[in-house]
């Protein structure tokens, strides 16, 4: 792992989970000058198919603590001064449209005079406000950040490719003027469309001289739609989200072992023989309510974030600590400190505890001469399930060297370890039940390796 953290480090205070939607969480001061901060990288509004205003969204992240957020909607950059939306009676649908209960719940929040509504005979239009206008708004220097951002939203052969692109505002060449969703077919493969994207964002951040992260979103959506195997060809992708929702689709029955996790595992152990660099996890909640009946629910707001160590609320400390693996996912354990001491190859990993709640801390490694075989297995189409080719890798990937009840514990790499994480789990249920989401709140610490 490329992460650089200072010998003997600190322990850092955490933030408290604040689920009460009327108080903020502040930041904590270390003695060292570094906060934890907690993020959504992954969030949609009118823009797209989010089932709210981006006022709203924003509003409901800021008011539960969050200390920054980027709203990416699929395949839209909200900067168009004169997007309106006509108000209709229900949601329903997709895209969805302004609903009047959305609609009456933005203007008894943020009132009259910041509400835009112009009429066409008996039909009422809303004005979408801008990314600028709503940072201009929300944001609050060292407390609250608000960062441009998009997905961008691809099938390739019927295949899903979704990736985000964080810090940038603009629309890059391989989406600019699609649909929601661009429906693309022809020879290329998954890792060659992966591939292209990445460079244009990147190429996109050279030219703004900008920092930005890029990453893949939810592999195992619609079903299996992306496996290791494009991720291990694209080496440049650094990040992915180990959480996002789930899926309605159960485990193949001849696969149960093949999970977010050990999607995980197979590409940093292959990535690591290849002297590559590793994927880290990022937690999502891919948003897209915010009213009442279902912003707690699968879909809403809560389901799994980051929390990233910097200096400063800024996207240049909070993107560059990404980079460095200085941050963890979580569905609600949260972290007082995890470090990799690189001088004694150590992964140490301490909680923050709950009253009343119980801890149990998993290393995971993968060693040197792993059974680098592959099954695959075929999953034919059923109802909305579409069909795929499921791999199955050995159980030498991914494995659990070493478990400890508690809320500290450590692991030192032994010489034939291709590298280390920690998943930290809790005794308290999941936020809801679906496939391929953790049964019991959870923590992922990044990947490490010695060099």
């Amino acid at each position: 792992m490329k992460i650089e953290v200072k010998p003997n480090l600190r322990i850092v205070p955490g933030i408290a989970l604040i689920l009460a939607a009327a108080v903020a969480a502040l930041p904590v001061q270390a003695a060292d000058g570094v906060q934890w901060f907690r993020g959504q990288l992954h969030a949609h509004s009118y823009w797209s198919d989010g089932r709210a205003f981006p006022e709203q969204a924003i509003d409901a992240y800021k008011q539960r603590g969050y200390h920054f957020l980027c709203l990416t909607d699929h395949n839209r950059f909200p900067e168009d001064t004169g997007y309106w939306c006509k108000v209709t009676n229900e949601d329903g649908g997709w895209p969805p449209k302004v609903s009047h209960e959305m609609f009456d719940a933005y203007v008894q929040s943020f009132g009259e005079d910041w509400v835009e509504t112009r009429t066409d005979g008996p039909d009422t239009y809303v004005r979408l406000k801008t990314y600028a206008e709503t940072k201009a708004r929300f944001e609050e220097p060292g407390n609250f950040l608000l960062m441009p951002g998009v997905e961008i939203t691809q099938t390739l052969n019927g295949v899903a490719v979704h990736q985000n692109y964080i810090n940038l505002p603009l629309i890059v060449p391989c989406i600019t003027g699609a649909d929601l969703v661009l429906t693309l077919e022809g020879d290329r493969t998954a890792a060659d469309l992966i591939r292209l994207n990445a460079i244009e964002a990147r190429q996109a951040a050279a030219e703004r001289q900008a920092p930005y992260l890029f990453m893949l979103n939810h592999p195992f959506w619609v079903y299996y739609d992306i496996v290791p195997q494009n991720l291990i060809d694209c080496p440049e992708i650094r990040f992915f989200e180990v959480c996002n929702g789930g899926s309605e689709f159960a485990p193949h029955p001849q696969a149960q072992s093949y999970t977010v996790g050990k999607f995980w595992d197979a590409v940093n152990a292959f990535r690591r023989i290849q002297g590559q660099d590793l994927l880290y996890g990022v937690g999502s909640d891919d948003a897209h309510f915010y009213d009442p009946q279902r912003i707690d629910g699968n879909g809403g707001v809560g389901d799994a974030w980051v929390m990233v160590r910097a200096e400063a609320l800024t996207p240049e400390h909070l993107l560059a600590a990404m980079q460095r693996g200085d941050f963890y996912a979580s569905t609600g354990v949260l972290l007082e400190d995890v470090a990799f001491t690189a001088a004694d190859k150590t992964l140490r990993v301490k909680v923050k505890p709950e009253e009343g709640t119980a801890y149990r801390i998993y290393f995971i490694t993968t060693k040197q001469g792993f059974d680098q075989a592959v099954t695959e297995i075929a999953s034919p189409a059923e109802g909305d399930r579409p069909a795929r080719t499921v791999p199955v890798y050995s159980e030498d990937i991914g494995r659990v060297v070493k478990t400890v009840d508690g809320t500290e514990a450590e692991y030192t790499l032994e010489a034939d370890d291709l590298y280390v994480r920690a998943c930290i789990e809790s005794n308290r249920p999941g936020k809801y039940t679906r496939h391929f989401y953790p049964k019991v709140q959870t923590a992922w610490t990044q990947p490490c390796a010695s060099e």
